[in-house]
């Protein structure tokens, strides 16, 4: 039996529409270790870990994450405080984003192991929010996207600050640039899953 049109459209409705809660991290969580030594902040990247890709995944999300809808995204990216430290008395953590290549957007995640209960509110800068986020030192992957294929860099201001952000005296910041490679998922590749669900059906229906 010859697989009709009506079912090479659906099959590709199904590919193409595929829903879900939680997006991939993209790889390997990719870490930004900050250290406290006297009174210097230090960021350090992890570059054992290869730059981050910013691709999609052919999957509509939901709740909060559907702001990842239609776009490339990532958050290998996570935040860790390395040691036993606390900010001095009376102040907070602070990341900044001083620069960031244009078209960068980036939404609030949390730890990975509670991926579905992320805000994705935007964040450093990302519609008109603030450039800095207050940070408690946990592990912290934000989610990155892009709407195009390129090379996108993020530069962030580590600094102990007042509860607006205002930098205290006595402290050294420091500044990470984080960096990724935004590739679009291969049209190929959905036409290579129909054609293998349309081969599996033929063979099915003789």
């Amino acid at each position: 039996m010859k697989t009709s049109i009506t079912t090479l459209t659906l099959l590709a409705t199904i590919l193409t529409s595929a829903q879900a809660a939680v997006p991939p991290m993209g790889g390997e969580m990719k870490h930004i270790m900050v250290h406290l030594h006297g009174s210097a902040l230090e960021g350090h990247v992890d570059h054992s870990i290869p730059t981050p890709v910013l691709t999609s995944y052919g999957e509509t999300y939901t709740g909060n994450a559907s702001v990842l809808n239609g776009t490339l995204f990532n958050a290998q990216y996570g935040w860790m405080a390395e040691g036993f430290w606390t900010p001095p008395a009376g102040s907070t953590l602070w990341l900044e984003q001083v620069s960031a290549t244009p078209g960068l957007r980036v939404y609030e995640g949390g730890m990975m192991s509670m991926a579905g209960m992320h805000t994705f509110a935007p964040i450093f800068g990302t519609d008109a929010s603030s450039p800095r986020i207050a940070w408690d030192g946990m592990m912290l992957h934000n989610w990155y996207a892009a709407d195009t294929a390129g090379s996108y860099s993020a530069t962030y201001r580590i600094y102990f600050g007042d509860d607006n952000g205002v930098a205290i005296d006595g402290y050294e910041a420091d500044e990470v640039t984080l960096e990724w490679t935004a590739v679009p998922a291969p049209a190929s590749l959905g036409l290579a899953s129909l054609g293998a669900l349309t081969f599996a059906r033929r063979r099915r229906d003789r």
